[in-house]
């Protein structure tokens, strides 16, 4: 049996102030393309498929879009669940007549003991809960992290297993020793949400989302997909893609990661003003989503404009030459003249001295204010 492992669409999502809905429209059609060439017997989507719980039209029109080309045209049965991102009143929508069509739409805690059973493989279901919600559906007030509350469900879910037969479980969740990027939000405040892998061992395959690095965890039968792009510029050197499944006949199961090319990547960028300014930095593509962390900013005049100019995608700049490191002790600037400490801070800003112009009109200043004169 094949499997397709995918998760963390977050279709809908902006950052600074960027929609992404052009590239996710160019990455959903790539990945409907490579599944005609995957042909298989089942498609995975654990959580995070919208960006908000409120998605915009255009948003919740194209996610119909490629669930309908999956499901509905290539007759791709489809399990998917939600994330901490998702509505699941908005998801949930329509999923009792979808199953006819072998859609199915898990967003509750109650489902979780029902396995969906695909070609003799049993799908259990762990949607996003918080820990609230799961001290209610349990009616246990001890359930005090969401760690506990995970451990619950699991335990339950123990005792329907048939282990004569192959389980697999599709949740939403953080795994201990998993690397988090900043584009993912906080399953819970205040409390460890982290779970660790012996909690899953009943299982013969796990299949989460949350966690966008594809590769960000190590283990023999827990599997993240990852994103599908790139969501925050610390993700600049995750692959993106989705993972390949493969059971054979005697249960003996394998993941493999299949990359994607993006319309865009996001890229973190280096250097002088100057450099940039004149391409003299290396960059993939000028029209990536670029982060520029630049040095001799402080005589420019909107930057940013200028930068557009030749990256029409720059989403953020950091100026490096805003923090103000003095080569001189405290004890020796109180020896400085007001000069030379102006000379030094100018020097610190922009790595460059002042020029005779600039020491004569200082020069003059200094000796106005000293003298009690207008500056």
């Amino acid at each position: 049996m094949k499997i397709i492992h995918t998760a963390d669409w977050h279709l809908g999502k902006i950052l600074n102030g960027q929609s992404f809905l052009e590239d996710q429209r160019y990455i959903l059609n790539q990945f409907v393309e490579a599944m005609k060439n995957e042909e298989p017997d089942a498609i995975v989507i654990a959580g995070d498929l919208y960006d908000n719980s409120t998605p915009n039209k255009e948003t919740v029109k194209l996610l119909e879009a490629t669930i309908a080309e999956l499901n509905l045209k290539m007759h791709l049965p489809l399990v998917i669940i939600s994330g901490n991102h998702d509505g699941r009143t908005r998801l949930n929508y329509g999923s009792n007549w979808f199953e006819h069509s072998n859609l199915y739409i898990r967003t509750s805690l109650e489902d979780m003991y029902k396995p969906i059973t695909i070609n003799g493989v049993n799908f259990y279901t762990l949607p996003y809960a918080t820990i609230g919600e799961l001290q209610h559906f349990f009616k246990d007030e001890d359930i005090q992290t969401y760690e506990q509350g995970i451990e619950c469900c699991l335990s339950h879910m123990s005792e329907q297993l048939n282990k004569e037969q192959t389980n697999i479980l599709v949740g939403h969740l953080t795994v201990a020793g998993g690397i988090t990027s900043d584009s993912e939000r906080h399953l819970s405040i205040g409390t460890v949400e982290q779970v660790p892998q012996n909690f899953m061992k009943q299982f013969d395959s796990v299949m989460l989302g949350h966690l966008h690095h594809p590769f960000c965890i190590q283990s023999d039968f827990v599997f993240y997909s990852g994103s599908l792009l790139q969501y925050s510029f610390s993700e600049t050197n995750q692959s993106k893609g989705y993972r390949v499944v493969n059971i054979d006949d005697s249960g003996n199961i394998k993941s493999t990661f299949v990359p994607l090319q993006p319309l865009r990547q996001l890229e973190v960028i280096q250097g002088t003003y100057e450099d940039a300014i004149q391409e003299r930095l290396e960059v993939k593509n000028n029209n990536n989503y670029i982060h520029f962390s630049l040095t001799n900013l402080s005589h420019i005049n909107d930057p940013m404009l200028n930068l557009k100019q030749i990256y029409p995608n720059v989403l953020s700049l950091t100026n490096e030459s805003q923090t103000f490191t003095s080569t001189y002790e405290q004890k020796e600037i109180k020896k400085m003249t007001d000069q030379e400490i102006i000379e030094d801070f100018y020097y610190n800003m922009t790595q460059n001295k002042l020029s005779e112009v600039q020491v004569n009109k200082i020069n003059a200043l200094l000796d106005r204010m000293i003298g009690g004169g207008e500056a």
